[in-house]
């Protein structure tokens, strides 16, 4: 595993050519390619002879990428002409073509519509009798956790977590409609999705609970609560729920609720009722670590409950939203007055409450849906917003890029047992995909991939539906890789999962590691500098769960960093990247700490007798994430357990709101402390950081570990002195500040010294949030 740490602020820049496509849903030929490099010149020169479509560059063409709407050739390219110009292949740019963004000579608009959905695709109908209704909720029990019973103890029945590393991948579907009495548990890697344009287009109405996610383990976890911590891998999204008991969504990571109207029931309202409209993140005394709800509306009360952390964005609260325990945020939201907390610190003993009303932008996550014949399918892209235009929810789809399916590849994992016959089919077909320009939706399965994903082209779309799977190439290289130059890609609602490296094919030619650093996704590269990429169109993540180790019980799989961004203006939603600190069970296996050990002396912690704890040298990952782009924004993010500093920010104007991250359980002091490792480090030369809500917590199971401080961040514009943090952002000055840190101290061994470079107190109470107020010294 390779070593990595914060960038030298010298590097050099790169040039670069950047050839982009023409990307049409009516599948508009040309014959040459538009070659350009950003140069921030006022002009730009079209190369090439279009065909007799295009009569000239400036006439108005109908891509059907937004219904209704005409673009003219540069639009469609999202190409501000100030910033290119023309460049020829002589000036000497890179001539690799592997790296750089492309065109074809076809677009291929071929696929299916409808599209063949694999089984792993559920599609629902709203049912018109008892018999309908009864064989969904059949279809829908195959998919959810399995439920464990005990008559002697209450509460006699529960949902587990037995399925925690299943290799199951599914997606229902929702077709427009009513779904009346239809309760059913969302279990693990399910994604429950209504297919309207419209999140008000699926309704589930007259049932106690809706769609829900209830905490697990009930009779054997701190009966009758059980755990919340562990029900990740599961989505809820575009529907309305009416259900009279609320809907519950006791989740931790990775389990994201979008897009969703939690309503109030409007018939027969009856006293039963008083909770419909309502929210529930937690149950009771179950303990819960931190989720998202994004692009929602409330009409009851919000209820966190015992929520460690936990990141509301986009959400009009219609009611209180009251509960929590260490933090709470709120990005974007709308309510009355008093539905959304104050802002607050949390230095008098509560909560910290983090509330940034204007966020600097908003992209929704792609979905995708039916037309009105009720028959074939569009894939919906949300635009960008800023803003007035970036606060409150987007439910109707008013201002979606609308594509129809026929340019949408549905892709199905490959049915080769052997798993590197899969790979190589896999990366074959995916890439072809991609290569002939089209989007790219990933149906629920596993795909183990040859090769790197190499996404070329500006707006292109790669979705995942029920948590599609990619497991990185065995040589080093990242599932997918992002193109400089290429703005406007989405990648949304995938999990990637490293492989077993051989060592043997560290000099590949098909290696993807330009650098030499594996990793398990790169957007853009690390030896090209200048990468503007897009204030207007930027880059997106959406939904992407990453984890070093989990489901393969070989612990020797790795790769040196989970995550790199290179070009600028990218955007992330709701991004979990883990190295795992407990993995499935080999067969015959039995767990390492057990929940109830037979030795009452026994130091070992309780844990769990359903995995493996993950222990030194296993699993092996330095670091989470390293941002070496401008301008890049991240609402949601964490990043727990990985060998050295967790993230690092070379950027400048990061811009973050909400991070988690626990430290590595099983690191000596020798391998982590004493080495000056961070939960959260900002390079000393970045002038301008925003980080809100950053929480770095200690668990160190193994060893006695003592970390010197949680945060590494260069306050300049705080040094010597205290701001107010609103007067500072109201008055237009540099965001370059840590609000609302705190650190905590969860179980076990060590302590954290302080909070950030080196002020607050020291976190060795358990469960306790040690809490630093704005203006702290700088390092330097």
């Amino acid at each position: 595993m390779m070593s990595v740490e914060p960038a030298n602020e010298n590097n050099s820049s790169s040039r670069h050519i950047c050839m982009l496509p023409l990307h049409s849903q009516n599948c508009l030929r040309q014959t040459k390619k538009i070659v350009l490099r950003p140069m921030g010149l006022a002009s730009i020169i079209l190369i090439g002879v279009f065909t007799t479509v295009i009569v000239a560059s400036s006439s108005p063409l109908q891509t059907g990428r937004r219904e209704g709407q005409d673009r003219s050739v540069l639009n469609r390219l999202n190409i501000n002409p100030e910033d290119y110009t023309e460049i020829g292949l002589a000036e000497g740019g890179v001539s690799d073509t592997k790296e750089m963004a492309q065109t074809t000579d076809s677009i291929k608009c071929d696929e299916p519509n409808p599209p063949i959905w694999p089984s792993s695709v559920k599609i629902f109908y709203p049912p018109q009798n008892d018999d309908e209704k009864q064989h969904i909720l059949s279809i829908i029990q195959q998919t959810s956790d399995p439920i464990s019973y005990d008559n002697s103890t209450a509460p006699y029945e529960t949902y587990t977590s037995k399925r925690h590393f299943t290799n199951e991948r599914h997606a229902l579907l929702f077709h427009p409609g009513v779904y009346r009495g239809l309760d059913f548990e969302i279990g693990y890697y399910v994604q429950a999705l209504g297919l309207g344009a419209k999140a008000g287009d699926v309704v589930f109405a007259d049932c106690d609970k809706g769609p829900f996610v209830p905490s697990l383990e009930r009779i054997s976890v701190r009966p009758p609560w059980g755990l919340g911590l562990d029900t990740f891998w599961r989505v809820g999204e575009n529907f309305k729920t009416e259900a009279r008991e609320g809907m519950h969504w006791v989740v931790s990571q990775a389990a994201p609720l979008r897009r969703v109207h939690i309503a109030k029931k409007k018939t027969n309202p009856t006293e039963d009722d008083d909770k419909s409209g309502s929210l529930f993140l937690g149950f009771g005394d179950a303990y819960v670590s931190g989720g998202v709800l994004a692009n929602a509306i409330v009409d009851g009360t919000t209820d966190f409950v015992g929520q460690q952390q936990w990141i509301s964005r986009n959400v009009d609260f219609r009611g209180p939203a009251v509960g929590g325990a260490w933090s709470l945020v709120f990005v974007g939201c709308t309510g009355d007055q008093g539905n959304i907390p104050e802002s607050s610190d949390g230095l008098d003993g509560r909560k910290s409450v983090t509330v940034d009303e204007r966020p600097n932008v908003r992209v929704e996550k792609p979905y995708i849906a039916v037309k009105d014949d009720g028959i074939s399918f569009v894939l919906r892209v949300p635009a960008p917003t800023y803003g007035e235009d970036a606060i409150g929810p987007d439910l109707d789809g008013a201002k979606d890029d609308v594509r129809d399916f026929s340019h949408v590849k549905v892709a199905t994992p490959s049915d080769e047992e052997d798993t590197v016959v899969a790979a190589v089919q896999n990366s074959a077909s995916l890439q072809e995909a991609l290569d002939q320009g089209k989007d790219l939706v990933l149906s629920p399965g596993i795909y183990p991939l040859k090769t790197s994903l190499k996404v070329k082209y500006p707006n292109q779309v790669v979705l995942g539906l029920g948590l599609a799977t990619l497991v990185a190439p065995t040589d080093g290289s990242p599932c997918i890789r992002v193109l400089p130059y290429t703005p406007g890609v989405r990648i949304a609602g995938i999990m990637l999962e490293a492989s077993k490296q051989d060592v043997q094919q560290n000099y590949s030619d098909e290696r993807d590691c330009p650098d030499g650093i594996a990793s398990l996704l790169e957007w853009g590269n690390p030896n090209i500098n200048d990468d503007r990429g897009s204030s207007t169109n930027p880059g997106v993540l959406t939904d992407i769960f990453a984890r070093v180790g989990g489901s393969n019980p070989d612990r020797t799989v790795s790769t040196d960093v989970i995550m790199r961004i290179h070009s600028s203006n990218v955007v992330g939603d709701n991004l979990w990247l883990w190295r795992a600190d407990h993995v499935n069970l080999q067969p015959g296996e039995t767990a390492n700490y057990p929940l109830n050990p037979s030795d009452e002396a026994s130091k070992l912690p309780r844990v769990s007798d359903h995995y493996y704890q993950v222990m030194k040298d296993e699993c092996k990952v330095a670091t989470g994430l390293i941002v070496n782009g401008d301008d890049v924004t991240i609402h949601g993010l964490a990043v727990e357990h990985t060998e050295e500093h967790l993230t690092i920010w070379n950027g400048e104007r990061g811009n973050v709101r909400f991070y988690q991250s626990e430290l590595p359980y099983d690191v000596s002091h020798a391998s982590f402390g004493a080495k000056g490792y961070t939960g959260y480090m900002v390079a000393s030369h970045v002038k301008d950081h925003d980080a809100q809500a950053v929480g770095v917590y200690s668990n160190f199971r193994d060893y006695i570990v003592t970390v010197d401080t949680a945060i590494r961040h260069p306050i300049e514009e705080t040094k010597g002195k205290e701001i107010n943090v609103e007067e500072a952002l109201l008055s237009g000055g540099k965001s370059d500040m840590v609000k609302d840190a705190f650190v905590v101290h969860l179980d076990n061994f060590g302590r954290i010294m302080s909070v950030v470079n080196g002020k607050g107190g020291e976190a060795s109470e358990q469960g306790k949030p040690v809490r630093v107020a704005v203006g702290v010294d700088s390092l330097n």
